[in-house]
């Protein structure tokens, strides 16, 4: 009777016991990964003149570098997509740490041209399964309210980086040199790489710590179907309009995103007088914007879901919106008089394209469900490949016709994404 009892009571607590939350602390982990991920990749930006001056490079040769890295990240896209599908998400993304992480320090040993531009493509090809592996990571651990929030965690990171990546990365430069910028990234992506490994897991069913209420609450609303046993269905995906509309508005959205990451520093010194100090304040102004609508974005787009609003309008009209404000804001900023306007408007610019980066990532849930990996390995690999052209067109655009026209040119492709976005429809699933 008292066993009988005793087991009744155990029952009814765990009833009204409540859900763990190990989801949103490993989204949370995965705000980290993307913050150091990012600060590694635009470091390199910040500290571009006394690089250049070292190396004996000119504007197009440093471009080269960061085009080499697109390449890189953009050739391992689909193939980190279909790995992170079969092996899940822990083991991909504790490859990609460690990969990138070497390959960060040993920028700062390398002298010649040639053997920077190989370190620069293979620290691409590490850091490449970020994304696909975060995708598959989403499908299996958040339900689909919570598919836009999941996004925004590691884009939120990413964006956040670049946000405090200059006035670090010239404070570091300041002290020690441009080298020690590299070790010392390099570092603490050692560091997240063995976090990852001891708390991160592939799916909530295999967590120690998440509790009977959690698993509950997203076995019950994700959209994975079943365990799949065949790999993704690349005829039926590459016959969809939608699925090359999804690809070819991130190109764009890409395309845009890295010129910031790779030429504003420069932009604020060259063409607005910045001092190196003011500059490093000024570049991190977009970041912090462009991480607010982030978080704000996926954050709206839930909402809207939960509201009853179709995808189309939860994703998409904020997609548009962002692009247009993007269009509107960008022409203003090419046409500032003063330095600092011309900061405004392109905080404003680049804050603006968060709302399509947001939710970019989230209709790859919607689209792609059990094969979110490969589908999201796609959208990021014309991203990337929009991201190889940005710094070698824009170096050479800005070296040409100047960069106020540089500005305005970047206008005409966005309009172009906007309208590419009634084709992805994020609705219905691809399959």
């Amino acid at each position: 009777m008292s066993e009988m009892l005793s087991k009744n009571l155990k029952v009814e607590s765990e009833e009204f016991e409540k859900p763990s939350r190990v989801r949103w602390w490993l989204a949370f982990l995965f705000f980290l990964i993307g913050l150091i991920a990012y600060m590694d990749r635009s470091n390199i930006s910040i500290i571009a003149k006394p690089m250049m001056e070292d190396l004996n490079m000119n504007k197009v040769q440093f471009g080269m570098l960061a085009s080499l890295f697109s390449l890189g990240y953009a050739l391992t896209q689909i193939p980190a997509g279909i790995i992170a599908e079969r092996i899940g998400a822990r083991k991909i993304v504790l490859f990609a740490l460690i990969w990138w992480s070497i390959f960060t320090g040993l920028t700062a040993i390398v002298k010649s041209h040639g053997l920077m531009g190989l370190v620069r493509f293979l620290f691409g090809v590490g850091e490449g399964p970020m994304y696909p592996g975060n995708a598959v990571f989403n499908t299996y651990w958040f339900p689909k309210q919570e598919k836009g929030r999941a996004a925004s965690a590691l884009l939120a990171g990413s964006y956040f980086g670049p946000v405090i990546a200059p006035v670090l990365t010239v404070a570091i430069f300041q002290t020690w040199g441009w080298e020690a910028v590299f070790y010392i990234f390099a570092g603490l992506g050692l560091v997240a790489a063995l976090i990852w490994y001891v708390i991160g897991r592939d799916k909530p069913e295999d967590h120690p710590f998440v509790n009977r209420q959690e698993l509950k609450m997203i076995m019950q609303n994700r959209t994975v179907k079943a365990e799949k046993k065949s790999g993704a269905p690349w005829k039926q995906f590459l016959k969809n309009g939608r699925f090359w509309a999804l690809g070819l508005q991130y190109f764009v959205v890409l395309y845009i995103i890295t010129f910031f990451l790779v030429w504003l520093p420069t932009y604020l010194l060259e063409a607005r007088s910045f001092s190196l100090s003011s500059m490093g304040f000024a570049a991190s102004l977009p970041w912090l914007c462009i991480f607010i609508t982030v978080m704000t974005g996926g954050m709206i787009s839930d909402w809207l879901v939960k509201k009853g609003k179709s995808k189309m309008i939860a994703r998409g009209s904020l997609a548009i919106s962002g692009l247009l404000i993007f269009a509107g804001t960008m022409y203003l900023a090419a046409y500032a008089s003063s330095p600092w306007m011309n900061v405004v408007w392109l905080t404003i610019s680049l804050g603006a394209l968060g709302f399509p980066v947001v939710t970019s990532w989230a209709a790859v849930t919607d689209l792609g469900n059990e094969y979110s990996g490969s589908v999201s390995g796609w959208m990021n690999l014309w991203g990337n490949l929009g991201a190889f052209v940005s710094p070698l067109l824009c170096g050479w655009l800005a070296e040409n016709i100047g960069w106020e026209s540089t500005l305005l040119v970047s206008i005409v492709p966005i309009l172009f994404a906007s309208l590419l976005w009634f084709g992805v429809r994020p609705d219905r699933s691809l399959t």
